[in-house]
Order: structure tokens, then sequence, then C-alpha cells
């Protein structure tokens, strides 16, 4: 397992995958593609067709990665699945592209060699792919369709965990794994049961090794403003909170869509009740709002114990 909110793969860790990928590509054009005398595996490798004449696919060592789309698509994808800077410009064509190369991309060269996309060994660059693919159903990115429900397996991914560990997780917490059925899964001893959507996200912002779902930037004008509005010690706690999620155009569902903040629990705070002064979901909040994480906290919870403390009186 690793470390809390520490990305499994460095990036040039993944360069070396995609490189790797693209060359077992060019192996299966080279042994089963046309006859074109190498003009289209040279072309393909962005080297002159002298240079590819005198050398096999499996001796090349050093190609520009750079100039194929797979390049592109997998950078979107690690900044998304790890919420690196730039993440929020992922769409969803990155998700139908990640699909297709999931499904679609060699695993294994001419001579059966494994490319990173084989599912066999479960090489890096598949695994960020399906992290990827995992955080973007269960969190997506403006899109139309319910969050989907998640496999332990994609579980793991996205908690940085074990799937024998998140097995033992979701038993010890009470969490319920419904069958699931698809004739198309690719794992089914993994896919055969799946979590819903909410306890998944509720599940995983208990884990040490999640990253959380960021936070899309803001015009720093209205940042501005909000962060003078959660400030105003004069304005009641709920009422700076809802002022600030009003102007950051922040509903409930939004506020609480990544599972760190429960929904019970701000509908009452925002609603000026006595709710428990959780301090997970107050900080939450805070990194939402994108303001002082310990100052925010510090005054929620003396809000609700005083709210407390009043009804008691």
């Amino acid at each position: 397992m690793s470390k809390a909110g520490e990305i499994p793969y460095t990036w040039p860790e993944i360069e070396e995958q995609i490189k790797d990928a693209i060359l077992c590509q060019a192996s299966v054009l080279e042994g089963f593609g046309p006859w074109l005398e190498g003009s289209l595996v040279a072309k393909f490798l962005g080297i002159s067709e002298e240079e590819f004449a005198d050398t096999a696919v499996e001796d090349i060592t050093e190609i520009d990665i750079t100039r194929h789309q797979l390049y592109a698509t997998v950078e979107h994808a690690y900044h998304y699945a790890y919420q690196l800077d730039g993440w929020w410009e992922c769409s969803s064509s990155v998700w139908h592209e990640v699909d297709g190369l999931l499904q679609g991309y060699p695993q294994a060269d001419a001579q059966g060699e494994r490319s990173p996309f084989c599912m066999l060994n479960d090489f890096p660059l598949r695994r960020v792919l399906e992290t990827f693919f995992a955080r973007f159903g269960l969190f997506g990115a403006e899109r139309d369709i319910d969050a989907m429900d998640m496999s332990i397996r994609e579980l793991a991914l996205l908690s940085n965990m074990t799937v024998p560990a998140v097995r033992t997780s979701l038993s010890k917490e009470g969490f319920k794994l419904e069958r699931y059925h698809d004739k198309n899964a690719s794992r089914p001893d993994d896919r055969a049961f799946r979590l819903k959507a909410k306890d998944a996200k509720l599940w995983l912002s208990r884990r040490r090794g999640f990253i959380p779902q960021g936070v899309r930037p803001t015009d720093d004008g209205v940042a501005q403003t909000a962060s003078k509005i959660l400030s105003d010690q004069g304005t009641p706690f709920e009422q700076r909170v809802s002022s600030a999620m009003s102007l950051l155009n922040l509903d409930a569902d939004a506020a609480t869509r990544n599972g760190e903040v429960e929904s019970s629990w701000l509908h009452e705070l925002l609603q000026g009740k006595a709710a428990a002064p959780k301090l997970g979901s107050l900080r939450a909040l805070a990194r939402l709002f994108e303001t002082d994480e310990a100052r925010f906290a510090a005054e929620g919870v003396q809000h609700l114990i005083e709210l407390e403390l009043a009804q008691k009186r």
C-alpha cells in the first residue's frame, strides 16, 4: 500500500511504458501488416526509411512518443487519475479514448512479448488508465449520466490498496456489495460484485491512500469574495456557508458529490440545526471553498457546539 495521497507511478515511468506500447504496435505492423518495404512502420515511428531498413523494431530505443495521440490521451488520464494540475481539462472524449485503448491497443508484439496494455501482467500503464476510468466513472466531468458503481478492483486502484485488503475493509465496515452481471467484463472474478457509487465515495473518503477529488478552479474575484464571506464573523456560520455555496454555484448535491461531506449533515448545518461537529466534513468543506482549513473547521466546531449547548439550556 502506498502512503497517503501518494501517486504510485511517476510520469517518466509512464512515458517509458508508452514507448514500449508504441514499439509493440510497430512490431505488429511490421510482422503482420502490408508489404510496403518498411514505409508504414517507419512513418508510424517517425523515423526515416533508411534508418528503419537497418534496424529491427525490437532494437529501436529512441522515438518521439509525443507525436502519438496515445501520449496525449495517457497524459490527460494520468492528470485526472491523480488529480494533478489541469485535471479539470479532461473531457468525456478522453473517457472514450481510454476505453478504446484498454480494449483495442495490442496486448503483445509480433513475437508474443506482452505490451504494457496486457491484462495478465497488470503493467503500470494499464493500471493508470483503469484508475482514470474508475475515477471518471465515479466522479465524472460534467457528464449527464449517473455515477457508476465500483468493482473491488476499481476501489483498490482508487484507494491504492490490494484487492484482498479492500474486501477485508468492506466486510469489516459493513459495506454491502451487490451482484453485477456484465457479459463483456474482462475480469469476471473482480467485477462480479459492485459497491453502490454513494457508498464507494464514502468508503474512499476514509482511505489514507485515496487522492480526493479536486475542486475546479474558479475566477479569482469570485474566490476572493467567497473567502471574505466565510471570514465575516458578524454573520451566522450557516449563512456564511450558504452564501459561499451560492456564489460558487454549488448546490448541496455538488458539495457532497465526492463523498467527503455527508448530505444529511450538510442539510442540518445549512438549516441552522445543531449538527454533529464532524471535523472531517468541515475540513472537506474548507477544501471545497479553498479557504483556510484549520480556521474554518475550528469556527465550524465552535458554532455547532454552541448550538448544542443552547438547545440544552
